[in-house]
């Protein structure tokens, strides 16, 4: 199965010019960097799809693949690793460039609109039971966009699970980012049991 869009599309994307000038000076002081928009990773058929909030700059932006290179991704696999479940999921982001300050703007969330709605409805395509895990609020609030849903019939809070439709549920949790783990505001206990509860309603 393939997307419905080809992946040469992401790659050339100009929809953002400050990101766009961003990368074109990050290539300059990090020649070996991908550098570029970071497409989503891992099997489409993929009974869980996890949707970050955007590349880190040592870690997507550096091996153009999500959460792979930083301490983010570190936590990532590692729980996903504790859990079995790394060969279900698939990785992404709300956003698809290495944003400013890791802070996007709301035209550069919207515009990355065009490559994770149809990431989201391939992967609702399937019978079976599918589920996303949204790390952060930007993320919960863009794949609520991409699938038409309002915000205030489906509040973020970690570990909500939210089911949308007969065998499709989307699960909130903080982003495992070094900030939110280093204040305490997740803990990996706390990020292990939102792994978990999407994993429940992807295997029950």
């Amino acid at each position: 199965m393939k997307l419905p869009y080809p992946p040469q599309d992401l790659l050339a994307c100009r929809h953002c010019p400050r990101l766009r000038h961003y990368l074109a000076k990050l290539r300059v002081q990090y020649p070996d960097y991908w550098n570029l928009p970071v497409p989503a990773y891992g099997e489409l058929d993929s009974p869980l799809l996890i949707i970050g909030l955007a590349p880190g700059l040592h870690g997507a932006n550096k091996s153009g693949i999500p959460f792979v290179g930083d301490a983010s991704g570190d936590m990532l696999n590692r729980v996903l690793t504790q859990l079995s479940a790394a060969s279900m999921v698939r990785i992404s982001n709300a956003v698809k460039c290495l944003p400013l300050n890791n802070s996007p703007s709301s035209r550069e969330i919207n515009n990355c609109q065009k490559f994770l709605k149809p990431e989201i409805n391939v992967h609702f395509e399937h019978t079976n039971k599918r589920a996303i895990l949204a790390l952060g609020g930007v993320a919960h609030r863009a794949v609520l966009k991409a699938l038409g849903l309002k915000p205030r019939d489906y509040a973020f809070s970690h570990g909500n699970i939210h089911q949308l439709a007969e065998g499709q549920w989307l699960i909130d949790s903080y982003h495992c980012s070094r900030y939110n783990t280093q204040t305490g505001r997740l803990t990996e206990a706390m990020f292990i049991d939102a792994v978990q509860s999407a994993i429940d309603c992807v295997r029950g």
